[in-house]
């Protein structure tokens, strides 16, 4: 059922596509807001401003450019609107940051994965050392980052008074490390990460 919905979707999303005159292929946010699951265009635009930040830094491909529209507003009257065009490179990214930080039905919370490769990326391009799941005594972090900073993403089940006592002893021994320790929530992104790192390292 899961496979349906999420390939109903992607054809919702090919079929809101536009092409320009020589053939390349592009999106308008206000057609694709409501398929990812944003109600209010201030939401979905941040969203689209953490995309521009990710392809800004050169942490991956895309093209987004703001513009105005002309809309019907009712009686046939129209009004211009601002609106955002997109590539397919800058909606794939689009898409993976509605993934990981949009909670709805049927997507997932967060794709650590697809962030911790853009810190990755972004190491390697700066030629700092990155490391996957490090474990240092007993307990292991998301990564290491130049040997000194640890990266820990904290899903929802980390607002539970259990696991938060968990989280606190977990830091703490990293301090104690003299390890710096970032956690990540779901209000923060990529960039959040990329100036700790710069910050730190």
């Amino acid at each position: 059922m899961k496979s349906e919905i999420i390939k109903s979707l992607t054809d919702n999303f090919e079929n809101h596509s536009q092409t320009t005159e020589n053939g390349i292929e592009f999106w308008f946010a206000r057609d694709i807001q409501h398929l990812l699951g944003y109600a209010e265009w201030r939401n979905f635009q941040n969203l689209i401003f953490r995309a521009k930040n990710i392809i800004l830094h050169k942490h991956s491909k895309g093209i987004i450019r703001k513009t105005k529209r002309e809309v019907e507003i009712g009686s046939g009257a129209k009004r211009k609107i601002i609106d955002f065009e997109f590539d397919k490179h800058a909606f794939l990214v689009i898409k993976e940051l509605s993934n990981s930080y949009k909670l709805n039905n049927y997507f997932s919370i967060r794709n650590e994965t697809i962030v911790l490769q853009l810190v990755e990326k972004y190491c390697k391009g700066k030629n700092i050392e990155f490391c996957f799941q490090y474990k240092i005594g007993s307990y292991c972090y998301d990564c290491v980052i130049n040997k000194n900073i640890l990266i820990e993403f904290d899903e929802p089940h980390h607002l539970k008074k259990r696991q938060k006592q968990i989280d606190l002893i977990k830091d703490e021994f990293a301090i104690n490390n003299e390890y710096k320790i970032l956690r990540v929530d779901l209000e923060m992104d990529i960039i959040d990460i990329v100036l700790f790192i710069e910050e730190n390292v």
